[in-house]
């Protein structure tokens, strides 16, 4: 070991983070004080290729130098590697650091670690182990290898890229007291208050099932205390009051009221300084943290460097970017790339080729969220982008009619100036109001009533009315897509076999139907391309799911040969289907399907839809969890922060209903005629109305029932408007007008939906009264 003089290395010291799911924020400033201590400093240069620098110890394993280089390799799991480095003299506050550069793995989960607080025998220590595939959830580990020698992983995170071949990372850990934090590339990727049982010991470097090399190897005295670990810093903004599922959220520029969820922040690059109305944006982001979610609105190209800087010194985690401009956005996210991306629409017009083109540009340049002004963010517009799981956020509400026609429009969140406004309008409906019904995805088709996964099933879909329609594809022996859900076809059809095992001319022979039942004897397992082609042309969007690892690129080819890029929406269990899809094709959506358990504390279930949103927007895919891993708190953080999320699967009317209630918009169900005769929205004849007090006048309502189809029936409805209401008084669908003024009145029609009622109320009618 070479000890070397005493550096004093300048650093920033900044505010650290509080939450152990911590946003992964490219270029985070280093939390390391002034004239930090040098203990080691080994960069392998003097030592010939086979040697160890003098009094490392090589634990078990291969490891030597080569080529300048600390190299370890480790054929398996269960051969690894690990080098002790003594800390002779060290308070076991210190931060240790090197780079880090993967040769090969065994596979992508394999790792390698930094050890720190190393005991006398080798163990138990602390780790932070780095898989190849760092971009999985668990991909960044805090690990104690414990007295038993046994493996502990309290914390695990991401980092927003695997760690490629041959690609040097810089990797350190600061450890003080309990608190550890873990940086790849000077990102912080876990915060931790857990390394309790050992405040001293020595350092080193494992593998496992991996090649990987390490230099220019850094360990340093921290004299400075990271502060105490905040429990979460996700939070929920309380919200106004309403009776609507799934109601609107509110932003507002300089948000200071109650009900308003996030505060709007137009930023402007002014004397070298990017600022709020006058006010620097260091402050502005300092003063609403943890109270409000920041939305900042740039337009400016300039030094968006120095704006990104801005969001990672503040330590801004939850940060929502708006601008008209995708270059903009795009380059912002490509360097603060957990913050979630809004696209602006500018433009005067927006026809349905204006908004395939807004939603290739929203996909590419990284947004999950559409800002309309109020002239666009019709219903029709808002379903069309529902549908491809992007969120609305409108613009206007200057006034209580403004921010109704926003509501009744089915906008995720209402941008205003006037927060009083929506906050009023949204107290004036009664209980388990739906603005519109939800979109719904047909899960394999309608198999509760048709063979799965088969062209039956699929038009019964359509036919029912179904939003999305949801498939599964595997690829044949002979390099052909399929559709299947299984890896074997023997479930569905009168075959055996795993679809991989089988040529398409095989699969093809197979009967998928005559198993529901002999009236659907004869069905064929489809293609892909068959599948695009029915619906080429038609109202629908398809969910597609990848099933097995190499058919990103045909599945892509397919699309684009089919002309159905603006029509399908890509998902998977697997992150790398979805990053990978992303270099083939930006402008495609893509969602990222789990299922977890819902943790047992607020806290906790805050802190996993924060790190779930963070995952989410680092690869802008939207979070298509099971309903069973959703919470009340998952679902309110999702919806303020402009997540569109789908949800599998729904077989049972209560589960269905009570996540309806609680806010769901995206149900995927195998019962999509559950919701087939379900209202989609109340239309009335006239949105004004003039009276003379003692007359009275006569509103019938009408129903909305088909998205595709300008198709209305009469239900029946009743009148109401808000409590003590006393200009008018309300029979059933006739108004009496008592005494003059302005008074607001509403149609409601009450209907029953999986196994629950609920009431969808109409645009207000402006009745206005005279002598």
């Amino acid at each position: 070991m070479r000890k070397s003089k005493k550096v004093a290395v300048a650093m920033l010291s900044v505010s650290l983070l509080g939450s152990v799911w911590m946003t992964p924020i490219e270029g985070l400033t280093n939390v390391q004080a002034t004239g930090q201590a040098s203990i080691i400093e080994e960069t392998f240069d003097q030592l010939s290729n086979g040697q160890l620098p003098a009094g490392w110890k090589l634990v078990e394993g291969d490891a030597k130098v080569v080529d300048g280089k600390l190299v370890l390799t480790s054929t398996a799991t269960s051969k690894p590697t690990r080098v002790v480095i003594p800390v002779e003299q060290s308070s076991g506050n210190y931060v240790f650091e090197a780079d880090m550069t993967f040769q090969s793995v065994v596979e992508d989960s394999r790792w390698a670690s930094l050890m720190y607080r190393v005991q006398p025998n080798s163990y138990p220590y602390y780790q932070s182990a780095m898989r190849r595939g760092t971009s999985s959830l668990n991909g960044v580990e805090f690990a104690i290898r414990n007295e038993s020698n046994k493996w502990v992983v309290p914390d695990a995170n991401f980092y927003h890229e695997n760690m490629a071949f041959g690609k040097t990372y810089r990797v350190k850990v600061i450890a003080s007291g309990n608190r550890v934090q873990q940086f790849i590339n000077d990102e912080l990727i876990i915060d931790t208050d857990q390394a309790t049982a050992w405040t001293k010991g020595d350092v080193g470097f494992q593998a496992s099932g991996s090649t990987v090399e390490f230099d220019h190897v850094k360990l340093s005295e921290y004299n400075e205390s990271l502060p105490p670990l905040e429990k979460t810093t996700a939070f929920l903004p309380k919200e106004a009051t309403t009776n609507i599922v799934n109601a609107p959220t509110i932003i507002s520029q300089g948000a200071t009221e109650e009900g308003v969820s996030s505060a709007l922040l137009p930023v402007a690059f002014k004397n070298g300084e990017w600022t709020v109305d006058g006010v620097s944006l260091t402050e502005k982001l300092t003063s609403i943290k943890g109270a409000f979610i920041p939305v900042i609105h740039v337009e400016e190209a300039a030094n968006l460097e120095g704006l990104a800087g801005v969001i990672k010194e503040t330590q801004t985690q939850d940060v929502q970017i708006v601008s008209s401009n995708p270059s903009v956005l795009k380059e912002l996210r490509s360097i603060v790339k957990t913050a979630r991306g809004a696209l602006l629409y500018s433009k005067s017009s927006l026809n349905k080729q204006d908004l395939a083109r807004f939603v290739r540009q929203m996909n590419d340049s990284g947004a999950k969220v559409a800002v309309l002004p109020e002239k666009h963010a019709n219903a029709k517009n808002v379903h069309y982008l529902h549908s491809r799981a992007i969120s609305v956020w409108g613009i206007g509400a200057d006034d209580v009619k403004g921010a109704h026609t926003l509501i009744h429009a089915g906008v995720d969140a209402v941008m205003t100036t006037k927060p009083a406004a929506p906050i009023e309008a949204l107290s004036q409906y009664p209980e388990n109001t739906l603005a519109q019904r939800p979109i719904v995805a047909a899960h394999r088709g309608v198999p509760s009533i048709t063979p799965e996964n088969t062209m039956v099933s699929y038009r019964k879909a359509y036919e029912l009315g179904a939003d999305l329609i949801e498939t599964d594809l595997h690829m044949t022996k002979d390099g052909k897509v399929v559709v299947m859900h299984d890896y074997t076809v023997d479930r569905t059809t009168n075959g055996t076999g795993a679809v991989k095992e089988l040529t398409l001319e095989q699969i093809r022979a197979l009967d998928a139907g005559v198993k529901f039942g002999p009236e659907f004897a004869g069905e064929k397992v489809p293609t892909f391309e068959e599948f695009l082609a029915e619906f080429k042309g038609k109202d629908v969007v398809l969910l597609v799911e990848l099933k097995a690892d190499g058919l990103e690129k045909q599945v892509m080819n397919e699309i684009e040969a089919a002309g159905m890029i603006d029509h399908v929406l890509l998902q998977s269990f697997n992150s790398n289907h979805i990053r990978t899809i992303r270099e083939l094709n930006r402008e495609v959506g893509t969602g990222y399907l789990y299922s977890s358990a819902v943790p047992s504390t607020t806290d906790q279930r805050l802190q996993k839809a924060q790190q779930m949103m963070q995952y989410g927007a680092s690869m802008n895919a939207s979070l298509n969890a099971s309903y069973g891993s959703l919470s009340p708190e998952f679902i309110q953080y999702m919806r303020q922060r402009g997540f569109l999320n789908m949800h599998w699967t729904f077989r049972a009317e209560e589960p269905f209903g009570d996540a309806l209630e609680a806010g769901v918009i995206g149900p995927i169900t195998d019962y999509v005629q559950w919701l087939t005769d379900a209202p989609i929205r109340l239309e009335i004849p006239k949105k004004k109305v003039k009276l003379q007090v003692g007359k009275s006048t006569t509103i019938k309502a009408k129903s909305l029932v088909n998205y595709r189809e300008a198709k209305t029936e009469k239900l029946p409805t009743t009148l109401f408007v808000k409590d003590g209401e006393t200009k008018v008084t309300i029979n059933g669908e006739t108004i009496q007008a008592n005494e003059p003024g302005t008074v607001y009145v509403f149609a409601k029609h009450t209907f029953d939906m999986v196994g629950k009622q609920w009431n969808i109320v109409s645009e207000p009618i402006e009745v206005t009264i005279t002598e």
